[in-house]
């Protein structure tokens, strides 16, 4: 399968697991460790017909047996080696997020499943650091199923009619969406594993047109829901929603543009709109043109690149994607609710989403064949990263935004609770 195909019919799935193949785990692990090379993974297996369950660690050198003390009912559940401190540092979360985003398209690929729930595997842990003499941490649990839902449905509902007004740019469609051709089994698009791999051939990105930030954007914070039409409590017991997990549908992750020379947009800051003007029904027609309803909002003319490349010690040309979180509480409806307190702690999740949003720009930059470099804030919490990013002026917009939905969530409706935090910027060369 392509990035594209896996990013649109990634979502949690639910079925039972079932033994695979040795060479089919050592495939998934090979992928996975290329999020993190320097990190092992952590397996734990059933009986297989070639292998015995139990708890493996995995890096590119060696796959070897823990324990048999603890098996899964699951085809795999996957950890990545996380060491516990007083503070865990913003870079190691990340990791886990990257992690888990790439295991996630990998499976995907494979026509299996993913279940990410934030409960730690208190047992798992226990168990592997009395073996180890270690004290290892894993957040949250990661099993890989069967799958046990459609992969895709398409939208046939009207769309709706809008027009843009000023400081409002819609972006281009996402390739595998474009003429149907994802539903009409069409889209060839590039290879997942050469994504994952960095198999294509280098080119200098086109900064005279929207399309390539359009696909980053979209494979870093989209929306893949095409039935839903709004309605986020259907769309989580369906299973449909982002390109990657997302803490019980939290929206924690908020992309942002930051402009210096880019096609016709004037110099300044954009928040990504991956809801568009409907909150989820994902086509709208401007000009009696259907486009994929998602957008770019301006919420502030300041020209910061000197400042930013000063503060960072970076150089970039043409703009930068900044990947701001809410981890107060994050923006959702069913994240808040009395149900998924029992099994979601939010403690490090808006940090490990924000890595998974990563991961989508990072392989989606691999697919367009486009070098590109990231900077990892080492103190998020820094004051001066309010002013120097405009991060008032964005959530203000974000709360504007939400009050303006078309379709709005049934259980909360869509507002900033928290404030944002900058965690990554990421660049191309």
């Amino acid at each position: 399968m392509s990035l594209q195909e896996c990013l649109a019919s990634r979502k949690d799935c639910s079925g039972e697991g079932k033994p695979l193949l040795l060479k089919e785990v050592l495939d998934i692990c090979n992928s996975t460790h290329q999020a993190a090379p320097s990190k092992s993974l952590f397996i734990v297996l059933p009986d297989g017909d070639d292998y015995t369950g139990g708890i493996y660690k995995y890096n590119k050198k060696e796959f070897n047996l823990i324990t048999d003390k603890e098996k899964t009912k699951y085809s795999i559940e996957l950890y990545p080696e996380l060491l516990f401190k007083d503070k865990i540092e913003l870079k190691e979360l990340i990791r886990v997020g990257l992690i888990w985003q790439y295991l996630s398209l990998k499976v995907g690929s494979m026509r299996l499943g993913v279940l990410q729930r934030a409960i730690a595997p208190k047992k798992i842990n226990k168990l592997l650091n009395k073996v180890t003499n270690q004290n290892y941490v894993f957040l949250y649990s990661v099993a890989v199923r069967e799958r046990d839902r459609q992969t895709l449905i398409e939208d046939s509902s009207e769309p709706l009619q809008k027009e843009l007004v000023e400081g409002i740019l819609l972006l281009d469609t996402p390739e595998c969406y474009k003429n149907r051709a994802i539903y009409e089994n069409r889209y060839q698009g590039v290879p997942l594993d050469a994504a994952i791999f960095n198999q294509i051939e280098k080119k200098v990105p086109d900064m005279t047109s929207l399309y390539e930030l359009s696909q980053l954007l979209w494979a870093c914070q989209g929306e893949t829901d095409h039935t839903t039409h709004g309605n986020r409590d259907a769309l989580e017991k369906n299973g449909y929603g982002r390109v990657h997990a997302s803490g019980c549908a939290g929206y924690a992750v908020y992309p942002i543009v930051i402009v210096d020379d880019l096609a016709s947009l004037p110099k300044g800051a954009y928040l990504y709109n991956s809801l568009g003007f409907s909150a989820l029904n994902r086509w709208v027609r401007v000009n009696e043109r259907l486009n994929y309803d998602h957008l770019l909002q301006k919420f502030t003319s300041n020209k910061t690149k000197a400042d930013i490349e000063k503060e960072f010690g970076i150089k970039f040309s043409n703009y930068i994607i900044l990947l701001c979180i809410d981890r107060k509480k994050p923006c959702s409806g069913f994240v808040h609710s009395k149900i998924a307190k029992v099994f979601m702690n939010t403690k490090y999740w808006a940090e490990v989403e924000a890595g998974m949003a990563l991961a989508g720009l990072q392989l989606q930059a691999n697919a367009l064949g486009f070098p590109w470099q990231k900077k990892i804030l080492s103190i998020p919490d820094d004051p001066k990263y309010r002013k120097l990013f405009s991060l008032d002026s964005a959530e203000q917009l974000i709360k504007k935004m939400a009050s303006n939905l078309v379709n709005l969530p049934k259980n909360e409706k869509l507002s900033l609770k928290g404030h944002l935090v900058p965690t990554v910027i990421f660049f191309l060369q």
